[in-house]
């Protein structure tokens, strides 16, 4: 499938659930995308796309316009589909969309100490309570998809609120290539998105007033994974690296260059939290 394709059934489906987006963060894969092609202007950009699409919601989502979003997704032809065996079962809508292929989860926050879980957050819909996602519900910006039909508005975690989210998640993934795309992610924007560095490293210093037992936890974890071209997360961010991008580099370049990001980052970081 090609990312045509992909974006085809990300914009689609931000079509059938409109009348939600004032309720809803778009969160996962698609936020550096969104980065790329509405926050630097840059469509030509070489990203991640994926099927997977993740929306954050509260705890308790209000029916918009007297249809329940599993309704909306439903009468959309997508099929419900349980991915587990808690009470209230963890749902992914999958299907097809006008032809192109989607898979959809509802995330929300975790509150107090209890484990990860599900939660029933409109009837029929439910929604995986995941630690630190608060990041991304708390620390939002708006962006208009002006050049789709109808145009969009949309909400995404800031920049610096995805950064910091995915540099504490990563170490927590069952999963090693979900851990390998937040790492990318991180470099990813990091290097793309650097007319926005200014404003990202300004936004975590105020993140890290906010939330500093996090942001001590994120340095740490970013202390620790990048210490030279050999440790395993410069080899987990090369892993990631779409088909067509950095071509101009041989692989030792894109491993320095790799590091050269996330030290100066954790240098920026040191200046903020010292």
């Amino acid at each position: 499938m090609g990312s045509e394709s992909f974006k085809f059934g990300f914009f689609n489906t931000l079509k059938i659930v409109r009348n939600y987006l004032p309720e809803i963060i778009i969160g996962g894969g698609w936020v550096p995308f969104l980065y790329y092609r509405y926050l630097v202007a840059d469509k030509n950009k070489q990203a991640l796309f994926t099927k997977d699409i993740d929306l954050l919601v509260k705890e308790n989502l209000p029916v918009v316009k007297g249809k329940t979003v599993d309704q909306l997704l439903t009468e959309a032809g997508l099929e419900s589909v349980f991915k587990s065996r808690d009470n209230p079962p963890l749902i992914q809508y999958e299907g097809n969309i006008e032809g192109f292929e989607v898979e959809i989860e509802f995330l929300t926050d975790q509150k107090g100490s209890r484990p990860d879980t599900v939660i029933k957050v409109q009837e029929g819909l439910h929604a995986e309570a995941l630690r630190f996602l608060s990041i991304l519900v708390e620390n939002t910006i708006n962006l208009e998809l002006g050049d789709i039909e109808p145009p969009l508005s949309v909400k995404v975690p800031s920049p610096e609120a995805f950064i910091l989210n995915k540099g504490l998640v990563f170490p927590r993934r069952r999963d090693r290539l979900k851990s390998a795309k937040d790492l990318y992610y991180i470099f990813d924007i990091l290097s793309t998105c650097t007319q926005l560095r200014p404003e990202i490293i300004n936004g975590l210093n105020d993140l890290q007033k906010k939330y500093p037992v996090w942001f001590r936890a994120f340095v740490k974890n970013m202390g620790t994974t990048f210490v030279d071209i050999d440790f395993e997360g410069v080899l987990m961010v090369l892993s990631q690296r779409p088909a067509g991008a950095f071509l101009n580099m041989q692989k030792d370049q894109l491993r320095q260059y790799i590091l050269g990001i996330f030290l100066e980052l954790l240098g920026d970081l040191n200046t903020v939290s010292g």
